[in-house]
């Protein structure tokens, strides 16, 4: 039932339009049994009663008829076609727009081959089954019941058989319909694990072939897909004895009209014409029966991707928050606040409490899982806090528009991500808005637009796929470039000059301070270069907050600050002033 509501919930949106379809189809069944119908015409009244000046009105007639089926043929399918395209962008748009609302830890869980054969296959099956099969199934199912009046008015006999027959098909389609939606669910969940190792076996080519492990990834797709084959195989086998089970009823019925309406015609209580109409709409009666068993069959295959789809856009999501933030961000509080990523894991925060305040430079150290990049996770709202909260201008964090606070909040990660795209709309992100002297600005501030006019075709240059084609640096260059083009409020740089020499980082601080003047930046970072000079540093361990104060401050204090520095866990660079 929870299948059939989602599904109908996008047939609604396209429902003047597939009343339109339906009728189209229709007239379409009805245009056929009128050729058919006519045939009884030209044998009886026209070519056994030799009154051959009814011949041309018969002709034209037929004409008529074949003209129409003609014309609904073609028309039928552009409409059906329509509904299937408008369905695939609806379900097309809800899902890409549902991707980005799926909660942190339900995304790393899932391979993304998983969600990309979501895309690609099943809004494909479910858009087909919305605007061509179930269409096609209410068309088949008008046509039956034109079929059985006609068959029955002419001969009652024939359409009981014909019923009877009709009860088996109906039973056997229940007896199969459960096998083979599992079957089809059993054949899309291993093809979608064979996609998902190919997917990561092509990322992983790199690794793979330096560590020398070709025998052990060819054996893991041997795996994959011999378990999809073995799937197919069976869904295969059980779409034969479907078959196996079917054609006898087909082809007995067949038998059945000829020979009761060969003898009705010796007896002289049919015509020949009738006989032969009988014939073709009690063949047709049968193929409409085999028809809607058929549909059933298909449906309940095709189901299996709805609830694919209805599992994950049914899911979990992240809290989107009602609150507008128009106003400026004047202060950022973590009240105790408390975080663990799973349930069973130990806590990554405790009660952890700071405030970063409007205009000011904060840094966040500490020892590797001390919790620091988790706090940068908060802030961007991937995750929510176990216990206590957040609090942005005295407002719950999570209670504001995740729009409004996205629009607000930059962030730059030790690893970012590239579009395999140019340079340009790396840097833009398809912000039409924002010009080329405005992007090179800024690239010269982070040291990268002289690379970048070294290229072959400077910003549109093509920089491979997650920027396969560039170093480590420099991608965290354009990264940093990237969100300083946007100017947000709230820039934070998390181990975001990692990949840098010292020289290069301390011109890009020095760049960042300019650019960022009287604006909030939290960095975090195990270098001291890119903290010294922070208004405030805050030191972490163990998830807490254990010191606080300037670089100054912090050394005289002779704690664990102090202790950073002097293990070199927090290194200083070297001045360049």
């Amino acid at each position: 039932m929870r299948n059939i509501k989602f599904l109908t919930s996008y047939l609604s949106r396209v429902k003047w339009l597939l009343v339109f379809s339906v009728m189209i189809l229709t007239a379409e069944t009805i245009s056929l049994l009128a050729i058919t119908a006519l045939q009884q015409r030209l044998i009886d009244n026209v070519l056994w009663a030799g009154n051959y000046d009814l011949i041309f009105e018969v002709v034209i007639l037929f004409a008529i008829a074949f003209l129409a089926h003609a014309m609904l043929f073609t028309l039928a399918p552009h409409f059906t076609h329509k509904i299937v395209t408008l369905i695939q962008r609806e379900i097309s748009d809800e899902f890409i727009s549902f991707m980005h609302s799926i909660p942190t830890e339900k995304l790393q869980k899932t391979r993304t081959a998983s969600y990309v054969h979501n895309i690609s296959h099943d809004i494909s099956i479910v858009s087909f089954l919305g605007g061509i099969q179930i269409p096609t199934g209410i068309k088949l199912t008008i046509t039956t019941i034109l079929l059985m009046v006609i068959v029955g008015w002419a001969s009652p006999v024939i359409l009981i058989f014909s019923t009877l027959i009709s009860v088996v098909y109906i039973m056997l389609g229940v007896y199969f319909s459960k096998r083979i939606k599992k079957a089809a669910k059993n054949v899309q969940t291993s093809k979608s694990e064979l996609l998902v190792q190919l997917e990561e076996g092509v990322s992983s080519t790199r690794e793979v072939i330096a560590y020398n492990r070709l025998n052990w990834e060819e054996k893991l797709y041997k795996t994959f897909f011999n378990r999809y084959f073995s799937e197919t195989i069976k869904a295969e086998k059980l779409n034969n004895k479907k078959i196996i089970f079917s054609e006898p009823f087909n082809w007995g019925v067949k038998l059945l009209i000829l020979g009761y309406g060969g003898y009705l015609v010796m007896q002289g209580e049919m015509t020949l014409g009738m006989f032969v109409i009988v014939f073709q709409f009690g063949s047709q009666l049968v193929e409409s029966y085999q028809g809607i068993y058929n549909f059933s069959m298909e449906v309940s295959s095709n189901i299996a991707s709805v609830e694919r789809l209805r599992d994950v856009m049914e899911g979990d999501k992240l809290n989107e928050g009602t609150i507008k933030l128009g106003e400026p961000i004047s202060k950022i509080k973590f009240s105790d606040v408390t975080f663990k990523y799973q349930e069973n894991e130990k806590n990554v925060l405790n009660n952890l409490n700071l405030v970063v305040s409007k205009g000011s430079k904060v840094a966040i150290v500490g020892m590797s899982g001390s919790g620091k990049s988790t706090i940068s996770q908060l802030l961007i709202r991937n995750y929510e806090p176990t216990l206590g909260k957040i609090l942005v201008n005295d407002k719950d964090l999570f209670n504001i528009s995740r729009h409004d606070w996205a629009d607000k909040v930059g962030i730059v990660f030790q690893e970012p991500y590239l579009l395999p795209d140019t340079v340009l709309s790396n840097l833009t992100l398809g912000n039409k808005n924002i010009g080329l002297e405005k992007v090179r600005e800024i690239c010269k501030a982070v040291q990268i637009d002289d690379y970048i006019m070294s290229l072959p075709n400077q910003y549109n240059s093509i920089i491979g796929d997650r920027g396969i084609n560039i170093s480590g640096g420099q991608r965290q260059r354009l990264a940093i470039a990237r969100t300083l083009i946007r100017d947000p409020e709230i820039l934070i740089l998390d181990e975001a000059t990692s990949a840098l020499d010292y020289k290069t980082e301390y011109l890009i601080q020095n760049a960042i301070d300019q650019i960022r003047h009287e604006k909030t930046t939290i960095i975090i970072a195990h270098r001291l270069s890119t903290v010294k000079n922070s208004d405030v540093i805050f030191v972490m361990d163990k998830g807490k907050v254990v010191e606080s104060g300037t670089h100054l401050e912090l050394i005289n204090n002779n704690l664990f600050y102090r202790e950073l520095v002097d293990t070199d866990v927090t290194k200083e660079t070297p001045s360049f002033s």
